[in-house]
């Protein structure tokens, strides 16, 4: 028989194995608890290491990219051979931007409507050391296709004597709605020579005008987005071929005289506005020596005839030039001579707008697209190409005057 006292020790015995099993237990789950957060604290800090280690490289892509930008890559060394064909290839690329310079004849944006025929304007180019290089000898890339709108990029490649240079045209074809209004004519504008406040001419007349006077003007042409179409652009346009933008123009400026290249080309370079010298060729106006010393990519020299731009006394039937005097094949070799020196064909100005027959004859016979007499008017559309007018600006009119004629 078990006494009480024996039954009272076994329950406080019991009662401390539970107590002691429950302390181990707690003790147990304490110990899990202290893993599970030093598990969740390392991996808290595991994370914390991957966040800043990923935005130290989005700041560092941030910075590498932004000096991408703004930095041209920087090539490996190459071995001393290679950087001296390298300073050579340099010298030659700067020496050829020096002697050659080449032009786009015409808008370097041109405007097609859509449907219409592409018309090639061409280009020019000029060596400084030897002269125009021929048009036919400059190589034109880019095919342009008018079915429908689009944009499309031609390149012009001059050579000569190892060095080059190229120009690129932009071609937008056009649907009806964006090319816009269409031209029933275009103002062809007939400037001569260009003076300075410190540098006034003797002989000032209305041939005349001020260099501020042409700034007014051009700034008033590029204010108005005005289109300048290049001469065989101009011809298709009069055979009723194409359409033009209605606002347009061309500028010309005859004689080739040192007073425009020296004071105009300036300002038309200001505004980066196209257009055409008429240059007196023969050696008494050193056609050839200013065509070279005066070259730039807006200035078109074309043909005042190389020696015919002299008068002749006493006036041949009615005539003020010496081409009254001047069979068909003499005048043909000088208008063949003119385009040698100028290295294009497309345009002429009659000297004095004066023109026989035997002129007439033979500027269709050298393939001059477009040919220009004195007489006052705009170009328009059916008119013989051998014989169009042009607006003449006079220095001393006022400038609401010029803009009415041109506007």
């Amino acid at each position: 028989m078990i006494r009480p006292e024996e039954t009272d020790y076994r329950n406080e015995e019991l009662r401390k194995a539970a107590a002691a099993a429950s302390l181990e237990k707690r003790k147990q789950q304490m110990r899990r608890q202290k893993r599970r957060r030093r598990k969740r604290l390392r991996a808290f800090i595991l994370l914390g290491l991957i966040l800043v280690l990923i935005m130290i490289a989005v700041i560092a892509c941030s910075v590498h990219a932004r000096n991408s930008r703004n930095e041209k890559p920087q090539a490996a060394a190459p071995a001393p051979a290679e950087q001296t064909e390298e300073k050579d290839a340099d010298a030659e690329a700067e020496a050829a931007s020096e002697n050659i310079v080449i032009g786009l004849k015409g808008s370097s944006v041109q405007k097609v409507l859509v449907g219409d025929p592409y018309i090639e304007n061409g280009a020019f180019a000029i060596d400084r050391r030897s002269g125009a290089i021929p048009e036919g000898d400059i190589v034109i890339k880019g095919k342009v296709d008018t079915s429908e709108p689009g944009e499309y990029k031609v390149t012009y490649k001059a050579k000569n004597d190892g060095d080059s240079a190229s120009a690129e045209r932009t071609v937008q074809v056009l649907s009806e709605e964006d090319f816009g209004d269409k031209a029933t004519n275009v103002p062809v504008m007939m400037y001569h020579w260009v003076y300075t406040a410190d540098d006034v001419p003797e002989d000032l007349d209305g041939n005349w005008i001020l260099d501020t006077t042409l700034e007014e003007h051009l700034a008033f042409l590029q204010e108005n987005d005005f289109y300048y179409p290049g001469w065989k652009e101009l011809r298709a346009w009069v055979d009723d071929e194409i359409s033009l933008p209605a606002t347009c123009t061309v500028l010309t400026f005859d004689d080739g005289k040192e007073a425009f290249l020296k004071y105009g080309i300036p300002v038309l370079e200001k505004y980066n506005i196209p257009a055409t010298s008429f240059m007196i060729g023969w050696e008494k106006n050193d056609g050839a020596g200013k065509i070279r010393e005066y070259a730039s990519p807006l200035i078109d020299f074309e043909s005042h005839t190389y020696a015919m731009h002299q008068k002749v006394e006493p006036l041949v039937d009615g005539h003020k030039g010496i081409m009254a005097a001047m069979s068909r094949d003499e005048i043909k070799a000088d208008l063949a001579k003119a385009a040698g020196l100028t290295g294009t064909n497309d345009a002429l100005a009659y000297p004095y707008g004066d023109y026989t027959e035997d002129m007439l004859e033979a500027v269709r016979d050298q393939g001059i697209a477009c040919a220009f007499t004195v007489e006052y008017d705009r170009v328009r559309k059916g008119m013989d190409p051998a014989k169009l007018p042009r607006v003449r600006v006079l220095g001393d009119e006022s400038f609401q005057i010029w803009k009415d004629s041109v506007y």
